[in-house]
């Protein structure tokens, strides 16, 4: 029995040695992989200059980062340059979803000797795969300014004033046609570091239709001589406006606030040596991290006058104020349908100029089809040279009727800026072939498709047997003589007398498209506003802003009858309070309008993008219970 007992200890110490084993494996198993996770990374070795071009005697920030765990650090040699301060090291390690990655990094301040190009050879380090070699790099110097003795002056003394720092708003052209594209930069100028800047007031560019061009976010600093002073310069804002009406327009002013760093000198109120020592350059870098100053300086750029010339008068029929140079395309998807199947007609208008505001040339739809309002899309983009794209408009139609119709659209016109004149496109007329449909197929009541089969005679000799005595019913009175009688007889003229009256107002209506437009302004307003939505729900920002400012210009255009491109902020508001609108519902609107070109010109507003989708929608239903 004591046998069998130390049998079954033996037994059980080997299974807990095998599981002890088990779990020991297990955990250096673990570390190993957690030890060649933080090996794994890519090890990289860069090189990195701020700012790439100085003048002489201007300092220069020379990083070299590592993404590992780097020694042996050798930088190249800087000739040309005085080292003012470095290396200074720094190193970091994070840890994110179990992966740890380690980086380290020498930082140089610099300070240029002579004017020129200096080209260095990439630093060394020595990482867990060996020696590794950074990217080469160019430090460009150019001649230092007069003027730069008196900004060393008036860094000495912490102050800074409109010849340090100030913004500036230029313009490619002042004398332009209506609809003509102008572009619009604008530019900071310093000679001092800084470490930030805010823009308070953005221009409210009355009288103009504005798009963006969009620039990195951080603005990229290059060197610029005015008259005879060296300058960093960064462009912080550049846009293409279109000039909505004619005479004398101004581009407002930009105004904002920088912080500027300046480097203040130490005042040696004695001949003690160590005064005389420490008020060093060497030790005056803000490198150090003592004797800088950080001060807030307001910068404003000034205005300037826009002179914009009246288009000539002998404009074509149709035409809608498109400026620029344009092609046009007219085409249907199929030339030959049956009866009661879709066709689509689609107008593309491609080119450069204020293409955002073409609107779509008049199709004449036979009265044999039904139509629907055209669907529109655009592919636009803006640099420095214009705006340029393609808009296109989708006209849906199904025919009812067979036959060979022709489909007429109206020929697109345009003011070509070099040639100086107007230009037609004639579009011309589409043909289509409606064949019968199918004969099993006939249009029920909204629009929907029901069978119908052929009445029978199988025969009329033999009458069925009554078994029974039938339910016997007086006769009625004859129908003659009655009221209904006479009901019947005049209807027919009254339903063609109502016929008559509706065809004439259809075709009264034909000639007042602008009328029709201003009855359906709230429901294509609110088509676009439902793109809209979708482009907010998808996290599209930038198309919801697009269609959201498309949808309230649209509608204001639409319901005042004034084409898109003599309208403006001015102009909708003269034109609502005229109306009858009130004036809370009128300021709804125009508040709506300058959240979106504030949102879309500086980036951020207060409100959020819900919120400007909401009072879009609110602002339109204000109008429209007026």
């Amino acid at each position: 029995m004591n046998l069998n007992i130390e049998k079954s200890i033996e037994a059980n110490h080997r299974k807990a040695t095998g599981v002890l084993s088990c779990f020991t494996l297990l955990c250096l198993l673990l570390i190993s992989l957690t030890t060649l996770n933080l090996y794994a990374q890519d090890e990289k070795f860069t090189a990195s200059v701020s700012p790439q071009t100085v003048s002489v005697g201007e300092q220069v920030q020379v990083t070299f980062s590592f993404n590992g765990n780097g020694k042996n650090f050798k930088a190249p040699s800087f000739s040309g340059f005085n080292i003012l301060a470095g290396p200074s090291q720094s190193s970091s390690v994070q840890i994110i979803n179990g992966s740890i990655t380690q980086s380290i990094s020498y930082t140089y301040i610099l300070q240029a000797l002579s004017e020129g190009s200096f080209k260095f050879q990439g630093a060394e380090i020595t990482g867990s795969a060996g020696r590794v070699i950074s990217n080469a790099f160019t430090i460009n110097v150019v001649k230092g300014s007069s003027g730069q003795q008196n900004k060393q002056d008036a860094s000495g003394q912490g102050q800074v004033d409109g010849k340090n720092v100030f913004l500036r708003a230029s313009v490619d052209k002042t004398n332009v046609y209506r609809g003509e594209a102008i572009s619009v930069t604008y530019r900071l100028y310093t000679k001092v570091t800084l470490l930030n800047y805010s823009i308070d007031k953005i221009p409210a560019m009355n009288g103009f239709w504005t798009q963006d061009i969009t620039l990195s976010q951080q603005p990229e600093f290059r060197v610029e001589n005015v008259d005879g002073v060296n300058y960093k310069v960064a462009d912080i804002k550049k846009l293409i406006i279109f000039p909505q009406r004619s005479g004398a327009l101004q581009v407002e002013s930009m105004e904002g606030d920088v912080i500027a760093r300046v480097q203040v000198k130490r005042q040696s109120r004695s001949n003690d040596p160590f005064d005389q020592f420490f008020n060093d350059p060497f030790f005056n870098n803000p490198f150090f991290g003592g004797n800088v100053q950080d001060i807030k300086v307001p910068v404003r750029s000034e205005p300037i006058r826009i002179n914009v010339k009246e288009l000539p008068e002998n404009a074509p029929q149709g035409f809608s104020g498109a400026v620029g140079r344009f092609s046009c395309e007219v085409s249907l998807d199929k030339q030959e349908v049956k009866a009661h199947e879709p066709v689509t007609l689609k107008i593309k208008i491609n080119g450069k100029g204020n293409i955002k505001l073409i609107e779509s040339p008049q199709v004449d739809v036979p009265p044999d089809f039904e139509s629907y309002d055209p669907k529109e899309n655009s592919n636009i983009s803006a640099n420095a040279s214009g705006v340029s794209g393609h808009k296109t408009f989708e006209y849906l139609l199904i025919p009812r009727t067979p036959g060979e119709y022709k489909i007429p659209v109206s020929d697109f016109s345009y003011f070509d800026l070099d040639k100086k004149q107007y230009q037609i496109i004639p579009a011309g007329e589409l043909l289509i072939k409606v064949n019968k449909g199918d004969e099993n197929l006939v249009v029920g009541s909204g629009g929907t498709f029901s069978n119908k089969s052929d009445v029978q005679m199988l025969g009329k000799d033999i009458r069925f047997i009554k078994t029974n005595v039938p339910d016997f019913r007086k006769i009625q009175t004859p129908l003659f003589g009655t009221i209904l009688f006479y009901s019947l007889l005049v209807s027919p003229l009254l339903l063609f007398g109502f016929l008559i009256l509706i065809r004439r107002r259809s075709e009264s209506l034909k000639g007042q498209s602008g009328l029709i437009k201003s009855r359906k302004a709230n429901k294509m307003a609110r088509k676009r506003l439902a793109l809209a939505k979708k482009y907010l729900d998808s996290n599209q920002k930038n198309k919801f802003y697009d269609e959201v400012s498309h949808a309230l210009w649209g509608y204001l255009s639409d319901k005042l009858q004034i084409p898109v491109s003599d309208l403006s902020k001015e102009t909708a508001t003269d034109a609502l309070i005229s109306s009858g609108i009130k004036v809370e519902n009128v300021n709804n609107i125009i508040s709506v309008i300058d959240k979106i070109e504030f949102t879309r010109f500086a980036g951020s507003s207060g409100s959020t993008s819900g919120d400007l989708y909401k009072d879009a929608i609110t602002a339109i239903s204000g109008i429209e219970e007026n």
